[in-house]
């Protein structure tokens, strides 16, 4: 190539290459950044000089995902200790009542008791030992529903006699717990729905009465016949007012709303998925006294291989 050819080359080309050159070591210094902010896990963002809108652009989706980052390492570090504290209260669900049962059996096995009263303290073991089973049943759903492995598998069945059936199972909890239950069952609902799923919801929304609520627990079940659809509402009193009601349906979130403690906090999170398996919700709603939660299910829903 000539001088003059040369000179052509570097007035047409130097410019852009110039700008080539600008561009890259502005994109050299952001990977330098990120490197050094992945190194030290550090919360900075990239910062640039550089006035190019495709640089500036470079560095605000650099921070976005950076951002991106550090909420998902809190969002972990906050579920990890949930986690944790979920651990713990179900190693306490299932400590006492083993604990308790474990001592009736050595109760029997070290006094000379009557037939009346070896009946009572076998009945008081049994119990214990019937809620120890109920909380891995708890896991084991939890665990299912966790892993897709629900289907709905639908009969006919009368719902009436389902939540009756329900609470009379619980009469004598409810009144060594001192509650005064106001029941208002309309009679023979008649549905066409998942059984087991439908009584394993009536089971958690009565057990969470019982376990967090005081003193009343009214029970409403009603037909809605223009849309085809049943309610069941469960209103308990509450010691302390619920501080965070949204979350109640999270896994393993609990609140102390009785003085209690040791709880799970899987029975309105495992209520809440059977109801949408059955193509119905969970509605949750709180007063300064009272707790209601409300189950809307279709009267009949198909049966389905289909998982959650």
């Amino acid at each position: 190539m000539t001088t003059i050819g040369w000179i052509l080359f570097i007035a047409v080309a130097g410019p852009s290459l110039a700008y080539l050159g600008y561009i890259l070591l502005a994109v050299r210094d952001l990977r330098q950044q990120v490197n050094s902010i992945a190194a030290s896990r550090t919360n900075n963002d990239v910062r640039t000089t550089s006035r190019n809108p495709l640089i500036i652009k470079l560095a605000n989706a650099i921070n976005a995902l950076l951002a991106d980052q550090r909420q998902e390492r809190v969002d972990n570090a906050a579920v990890a200790k949930q986690i944790d504290q979920a651990i713990n209260n179900i190693s306490h669900d299932l400590r006492t009542p083993l604990t308790v049962a474990s001592g009736y059996v050595q109760y029997l096995g070290e006094e000379k008791l009557s037939p009346a009263k070896t009946q009572q303290v076998l009945s008081q073991a049994e119990q214990n030992l019937e809620t120890v089973n109920s909380r891995l049943e708890s896991l084991l759903e939890y665990n299912r529903i966790t892993e897709h492995r629900l289907a709905v598998e639908a009969t006919d069945f009368d719902l009436s006699a389902l939540v009756q059936n329900a609470l009379l199972t619980l009469y004598e909890a409810l009144q060594t717990a001192d509650f005064t239950v106001t029941p208002q069952i309309a009679s023979d609902v008649l549905v066409h729905l998942d059984q087991e799923k439908t009584k394993r919801i009536i089971q958690n929304l009565l057990g969470n009465a019982l376990t967090h609520g005081i003193k009343t627990l009214q029970v409403t079940l009603f037909q809605q016949p223009a849309d085809h659809t049943i309610t069941l509402t469960v209103t308990n009193g509450i010691a302390n007012p619920i501080t965070h009601l949204a979350r109640l349906t999270d896994r393993f979130y609990t609140e102390d709303l009785a003085g209690q403690r040791g709880n799970s906090g899987l029975g309105l999170y495992i209520t809440q998925h059977l109801a949408e398996l059955m193509q119905g919700q969970l509605a949750l709603t709180t007063t300064p006294t009272t707790f209601t939660a409300t189950v809307t299910l279709p009267q009949q829903v198909a049966s389905t291989s289909k998982t959650l």
